[in-house]
């Protein structure tokens, strides 16, 4: 999906039609699926990702956007919040 609009449509289709999704449309990409519960689903590397293909950020100003502007605001979102999808920590031994 590529766009807002999809997204919500995706959404509504599931019968999540009250789940929160992120406006910022450089997130679109990012989207990946609902959660059993109904919020949307986004992986951080894409969100990452984005942000240096569609705003020219390198790599730790992605970083530092998604940290302040976004995950900051998920508790305020109530229980429909979007759910950020984190790459598995490498164990070290």
């Amino acid at each position: 999906m590529t766009t807002l609009d999809e997204i919500k449509e995706y959404l509504c289709d599931k019968g999540y039609e009250d789940a929160i999704v992120f406006v910022n449309p450089d997130f679109c990409k990012a989207f990946v699926d609902a959660s059993e519960d109904g919020r949307a689903i986004y992986d951080y590397e894409l969100m990452v990702e984005s942000l240096m293909e569609e705003d020219e950020m390198d790599e730790m100003d992605a970083i530092e956007f998604i940290e302040y502007n976004t995950i900051r605001a998920l508790p305020y979102m109530g229980p429909k919040a979007p759910i950020i999808k984190y790459p598995p920590e490498d164990d070290e031994e």
